[in-house]
Formats: C-alpha cells, sequence, structure tokens
C-alpha cells in the first residue's frame, strides 16, 4: 500500500471514528519486544471487553507516535510528556510543524526509565562509554525516544553517530527483542534502550549473559534536564536480581497516552471509562501499570485533555471545573 492510500485510508478510518457507532481504533505503541507494545496489547483486549470496539495495536515509537495521531494514522498513541508538548508546539525534535490536534487521556500509562547495560566482561564507566574506541553498543531504531535520548546523550559528551564510527564503534540499531538477542550472542557489549518495569528484554538479556546496570552521572542528568526537560528516577533494587545490588538512578520519561481532537468525544470517553474501570486489573498486563491511577491521570497536563476524558473524570469527581 502507498503512503498516500494509507494516509486516505486513516482519514477515512478518522472520519468514521467521529461517530459513536465506530467500531474500529488504532492505538500505536511502541517496538516490538518492548513494554510499550506489551501494555498496548493487553490494554486494548480490556477496552474491547469493556466496549463495542475493536483496538487494533501497532508497533510505532514515542516520538513518531504524536505524527501519526496528528495525521489520522492513529487515534490512539504512546508518547511521552516533553514529546507531546513539543509536537504540540512544533518546537526541538518538530520544529516549525506544530501539531495542533494532540490531546491527552492520561499520564504514568506505565512511566519508563532508561536502562544502560554493560556487560559483565567490560569496565567501562558510563562516563567512558562515548569516549573510548571499538565499543560495541546497541541502539533502538530512528523514530523511538529511546533513539532520540541517545543522541541527548551523544549530545553531551559532544559525539555523533559519526565520530563514533570513526573510532572503531560498532553501533547496532534494532527493535529491543533483536537487541537481547545480540547482547546475548555478544554481538554488542553496552545497551541503551528504556523499557518499563521490568523490562522484557532485560530479563531475556540476564538469562543468558552477566552484566550490570550502570547508574546515569549526575552532571549528564543535569543536562538532560536543563535543555530538554527529561528528569529521574530509579529502578528499584530487586528489580533486575541478576544486575543489580541496589537502587539505580536514571533518566527516566513520563509516559503519555495521546489522541487527536478528530475523535469524536463518545469514542474517548469509553476508553477513558474501560481504562478506569479496569485500573485494578492493569498491572497484570504490564507490572509498571501499577503506577497509573486514574484519579491523578491529569495532574500534570503537558497538552489539553480531550473533552471525553475530561467529561469521565469530572462525572467521578476527580476533576473540577
Amino acid at each position: 500500500m502507498s503512503t498516500m492510500t494509507r494516509i486516505a485510508a486513516a482519514l477515512a478510518l478518522s472520519a468514521a471514528i467521529g461517530s459513536a457507532g465506530a467500531q474500529t481504533i488504532e492505538w500505536t505503541a511502541g517496538q516490538l519486544g518492548g513494554g510499550w507494545y506489551t501494555i498496548v496489547t493487553g490494554t486494548s483486549k480490556m477496552i474491547e471487553q469493556k466496549t463495542s470496539m475493536t483496538v487494533k495495536a501497532v508497533p510505532g515509537g514515542g516520538a513518531a507516535n504524536p505524527s501519526k495521531v496528528q495525521n489520522g494514522l492513529s487515534q490512539l498513541g504512546m508518547s511521552i510528556d516533553i514529546f507531546a508538548k513539543m509536537a504540540l508546539d512544533g518546537t526541538g525534535t518538530y520544529e516549525g510543524k506544530p501539531h495542533p490536534k494532540l490531546m491527552m487521556i492520561g499520564q504514568s500509562l506505565g512511566d519508563t526509565p532508561y536502562h544502560m547495560i554493560r556487560a559483565a566482561d567490560q569496565k567501562l564507566e558510563f562516563d567512558q562509554i562515548l569516549t573510548s574506541r571499538d565499543v560495541k553498543i546497541g541502539v533502538v531504531k530512528a523514530g523511538a525516544t529511546d533513539e532520540i535520548a541517545f543522541r541527548w546523550v551523544m549530545e553531551h559528551y559532544g559525539q555523533t553517530y559519526q565520530t563514533l564510527r570513526s573510532r572503531g564503534y560498532r553501533i547496532i540499531q534494532a527493535d529491543y527483542a533483536e537487541l537481547a538477542s545480540a547482547f546475548k550472542d555478544r554481538q554488542i557489549d553496552y545497551v541503551f534502550f528504556a523499557q518499563g518495569l521490568p523490562g522484557a528484554s532485560v530479563v531475556d538479556m540476564s538469562t543468558g549473559r552477566d552484566a550490570g546496570l550502570l547508574e546515569f552521572p549526575k552532571k549528564l542528568t543535569d543536562f538532560i534536564y536543563s535543555k530538554y526537560g527529561m528528569g529521574t528516577g530509579k529502578i528499584p533494587a530487586g528489580t533486575y536480581p541478576k544486575y543489580q545490588g541496589g537502587d539505580v538512578t536514571v533518566m527516566s520519561m513520563a509516559t503519555t497516552l495521546i489522541t487527536s481532537s478528530d475523535v469524536s468525544e463518545d469514542v474517548i470517553y469509553r476508553v477513558t471509562k474501560a481504562l478506569c474501570e479496569s485500573q485494578a486489573d492493569l498491572p497484570k498486563v504490564h507490572a509498571s501499570l501499577k503506577d497509573f491511577d486514574c484519579k491523578t491521570a491529569i495532574k500534570v497536563r503537558p497538552i489539553p485533555v480531550h473533552p471525553g476524558a475530561l467529561r469521565y473524570y469530572r462525572e467521578r469527581g476527580w476533576v473540577q471545573g
């Protein structure tokens, strides 16, 4: 299918879901093997059970998803607070290309910490990983928020893909499952990505190769926060028993469930209602969803809240005005 044909089909679907009788919506997630994809596929089934809709989960990426939603290719999307805000305003990654249709349903639907994993037979500290020679490192594919964050990390250390490769770096870009396999097969010795806890790919990696999680240096996290607004969090002790001896401080992203103003109030009302009525069961889909709470889902609003979601929260008394 050509790009124009796909866009035309998506626009037709977007028009169809403007009515309450629509039956199918698309939810763009993260890359295959990642926490977001697991969350979306599992949560979609819960929404289907409580509504008359069919929810189609498709792979995506936190940075690419706002554009997919803006253009009507998907009606729901997983994104990150700072990327959703940049997309709405047409700044940063989306410079000069505002996304005025973007709206949110809620936040903390599986907040996502970053991981820097070092094989046990490697000795470089975090600050040395991007300033050495002949390092083998894995990063997710372009378009994912993880990969954009890796560019920010490179920026802090004065590097680019080109400068790293000129010093003998081998950089593999693949989806999470492929990176886990490459790590176990010793094609790479370091991996940088973000996954909800516990990350399925990290658990997979721990079955085949000894390694450890590295703390993110404070100078790095201060730089990222001051320039791009991304904060920090912790991977709690015991999350990966083979890979850590205590809490590990890392960069962390606030996951934002986004939609479009083109999607009808009724559809988003039903989606929001189904999510909130399923809240107690969400951690069964992915452990990171234990932090999602409908009572506080729109306490922080990086982008406007969709009227359908707002109507449900008001009915429950969780938001005033």
